[in-house]
């Protein structure tokens, strides 16, 4: 009996361990909102950390963060760092132009940043808000599996820091 619950566990085990040699590491989640205001008014929350506390869900959802600014809180090169329970991380804003943001987050001590988007296009009598992000899991065997639960994990946040950003705007 024991012998055929090890086998059936090796099995199990085995074909984990192809999976997540075989399975693509690579990630992308996005999320999308409307708002009603043009893009330019939508603008100085996209581009400024410090505004960013009035919308970003991260410090809405873990008491624990510590956030610290860099000496540029506005536009390209704006940085910020933060500590929370799981290791904290920084953030450093690389594009910023009207209507487009673009921003590397490193967490805890990984080298490698992640690249995240945020657009602002007009559509209608305002517009539309795209936040996205893409990667790869570089993390042998268990990556894959991280990468396929990615637009679960992060989706829902991105997807209430639109919510909060279009209540700020809105309500204005």
């Amino acid at each position: 009996m024991w012998k055929k619950i090890l086998i059936g566990l090796a099995i199990v085990l085995g074909l984990v361990v192809v999976g997540g040699l075989v399975l693509p590491d690579s990630y992308s989640v996005s999320r999308s909102t409307t708002v009603a205001v043009a893009p330019d008014s939508l603008q100085p929350l996209l581009e400024d950390l410090l505004l960013w506390r009035t919308w970003a869900p991260w410090e809405h959802m873990d008491s624990t963060i510590v956030t610290t600014m860099g000496a540029i809180t506005r536009g390209l090169d704006a940085e910020q760092s933060w500590t929370d329970k799981s290791g904290g991380g920084r953030l450093k804003i690389t594009v910023c132009q009207p209507g487009r943001v673009e921003y590397d987050v490193w967490f805890g001590k990984n080298p490698a940043p992640i690249h995240s988007i945020l657009t602002a296009v007009p559509e209608g009598a305002g517009c539309r808000v795209d936040w996205s992000m893409a990667g790869e899991m570089d993390m042998p065997v268990v990556g894959p599996y991280f990468a396929m639960l990615a637009d679960r994990m992060i989706g829902p946040m991105f997807q209430q820091g639109l919510d909060s950003l279009k209540a700020v705007v809105e309500r204005k």
